[in-house]
C-alpha cells in the first residue's frame, strides 16, 4: 500500500497524508461517541436522535456544497473544513473537561457541527481526486484511499479495545475526553496538509456569471439527463433508508448479547474494518467492466450479512458476518466511485456528489429515529432481519433494469 506510485504525485499524496491521520482520529471518536451517548444519557434511543441529526445537514446544506465544489477552489474548501471541525472538537473537549456528565442537547449539538461543515469537504474532495492523478489511475487512487480509510480505523479501534479500554475502566471521562482531544489534533493535522496542496479550481468558465441557485438547478438537471444516475439514487436511497438503524442496532446487540464494554464494540468494528483492508486491496487489482453490477453484487453481499446477524449472539460468529461485510464493501464503492469521476464532467463533479448524497441520505434520519422503536418493539433478531432482507431488496432495483447493469467503466481516453 505504501509503495504506490500514486504516493510519488505529491499532490495527491499530500490529500492522502491528511485524510489518514484524520481517519484515524474519527475511528475510535465514532464508536466512543455512541458509546458516550448511551453511558451517559441512558438511552439506546438517544443514540438514533444523535444520528438522525448527523444526517440532517447533509440534506439541508448539500446542495449549497455541491454548487461551492464547483464553482470556487475546492483546496479552500477542505482546508476550512478541517479547521473548523478541529475547532468544534476542541469546544466540546472543554466542556467535558468542565462537566464529565453535559446536558442531553450538546450530544446533539455537536455531530450536528461537525456534519455542517464536514458535508462540504466531501464533494469538494471526491471532485479533487481526477485533478490530482491521471484518468487511468483512478481506480486505484480510489482503491488506495479506500484501503487507507479503512487501515487507518482499525489502528484506532486496536487502540480502542486495547489500550484506552484500560483507561475507561480506569477513569471513564478520561476515556471520552481523550478520544474528542486526539480527534480534534487529527483534523488540524489534515489541515496541513491540504494547505500544502495546489488550488484545485473547477474547469468551467462561467463560475462567477451564473447565479448558485441556477448552479444548482443546472446540476439537477444534468441528473435527470442520465438513466444511470437516476437508478443509482433510487437504489441508494432505499438501501441507505434499510442500513441507518445500523449502528443503533449495533450498540444495541453490543448491551444485550456481548456484555456492553467499549472494547468488544471496538473489536466487532474491527473485523469490519478489517474486511475493508482486504476488499480494497483486492478490487485495487481488478479491472471492473460493469461498474453498476459489482454494485448491486457488493450491497446484496452486506444485506445478507446483516440478515444472518439476526441469528448470531455469539461474538466471534457476528465477527464473520462482520468481515463479509467489509469484504463486499469496497466492491460496491470503488468501481460505482470511479466511474462517476471518468463519466461526469469537472463541471459537474461536485454538484452530482451532492446530490446523491442529500437524495439519499435524506431518508436515513428516518431509519435512525426509528432504530430506537424497532429495537424495543420487535427485538433484536427481527431489527436486523428487517435492515438486511430491505437491503437485499434495494439491490433488485438495479437488478431488474437492464440499461442500468450493463452500464460499462468509460476507457480513460474518454473521461470528460
Amino acid at each position: 500500500m505504501f509503495k504506490s506510485p500514486l504516493l510519488a504525485i505529491r499532490p495527491f499524496r499530500n490529500l492522502w497524508l491528511g485524510q489518514a491521520v484524520s481517519q484515524f482520529g474519527d475511528s475510535f471518536y465514532f464508536v466512543v461517541f455512541m458509546f458516550m451517548v448511551k453511558k451517559l444519557t441512558g438511552s439506546i434511543a438517544m443514540v438514533g436522535y444523535v444520528g438522525a441529526l448527523e444526517t440532517i445537514p447533509f440534506l439541508v446544506l448539500s446542495p449549497y456544497a455541491g454548487v461551492l465544489a464547483d464553482r470556487i477552489d475546492r483546496k479552500k474548501i477542505m482546508l476550512g473544513s478541517d479547521i473548523l471541525s478541529g475547532a468544534f472538537l476542541i469546544l466540546f473537549s472543554l466542556c467535558l473537561l468542565q462537566n464529565a456528565h453535559p446536558a442531553n442537547w450538546l450530544f446533539l449539538l455537536v455531530p450536528g457541527a461537525l456534519s455542517c461543515v464536514r458535508c462540504f469537504f466531501m464533494p469538494a474532495k471526491s471532485a479533487s481526486i481526477p485533478s490530482l492523478v491521471p484518468a487511468d489511475m483512478m481506480l486505484k487512487a480510489n482503491a488506495l484511499s479506500a484501503t487507507t480509510a479503512n487501515f487507518m480505523p482499525l489502528i484506532g479501534l486496536a487502540m480502542t479495545g486495547s489500550l484506552m479500554a484500560i483507561m475507561y475502566a480506569l477513569a471513564p471521562n478520561g476515556f471520552f475526553f481523550a478520544a474528542v482531544v486526539v480527534n480534534a489534533f487529527s483534523f488540524f493535522v489534515s489541515a496541513y496538509f491540504i494547505a500544502l496542496l495546489p488550488a484545485i479550481m473547477p474547469d468551467r468558465k462561467d463560475a462567477h456569471e451564473t447565479h448558485p441557485l441556477t448552479d444548482f438547478k443546472d446540476g439537477i438537471r444534468y441528473v435527470k439527463s442520465r438513466h444511470d444516475l437516476v437508478v443509482l439514487i433510487i437504489l441508494l436511497t432505499v438501501f441507505r433508508l434499510m442500513v441507518s438503524p445500523f449502528f443503533v442496532v449495533f450498540i444495541a446487540a453490543n448491551e444485550s448479547w456481548f456484555g456492553g464494554k467499549p472494547q468488544t464494540l471496538a473489536w466487532l468494528e474491527f473485523s469490519f474494518f478489517a474486511g475493508m483492508i482486504v476488499g480494497s486491496y483486492a478490487v485495487g487489482k481488478t479491472k471492473p467492466k460493469r461498474p453498476m453490477l459489482w454494485f448491486c453484487y457488493g450491497l446484496l453481499t452486506v444485506g445478507a450479512g446483516v440478515a444472518a446477524m439476526a441469528f448470531s449472539p455469539v461474538p466471534a460468529v457476528f465477527i464473520v458476518w462482520n468481515t463479509i461485510c467489509g469484504l463486499a464493501v469496497p466492491a460496491a464503492d470503488i468501481p460505482i466511485n470511479t466511474y462517476l469521476q471518468i463519466s461526469v464532467p469537472d463541471a459537474f463533479r461536485g454538484r452530482v456528489g451532492s446530490a446523491i448524497n442529500m437524495i439519499a441520505t435524506g431518508v436515513m434520519p428516518i431509519g435512525l429515529t426509528m432504530s430506537g422503536v424497532l429495537v424495543a418493539e420487535f427485538g433484536l433478531v427481527a431489527a436486523f432481519l428487517v435492515m438486511g432482507l430491505g437491503m437485499m431488496g434495494a439491490c433488485l432495483i438495479g437488478f431488474a433494469d437492464p440499461k442500468f447493469r450493463n452500464v460499462e467503466m468509460p476507457l480513460p481516453a474518454e473521461a470528460v
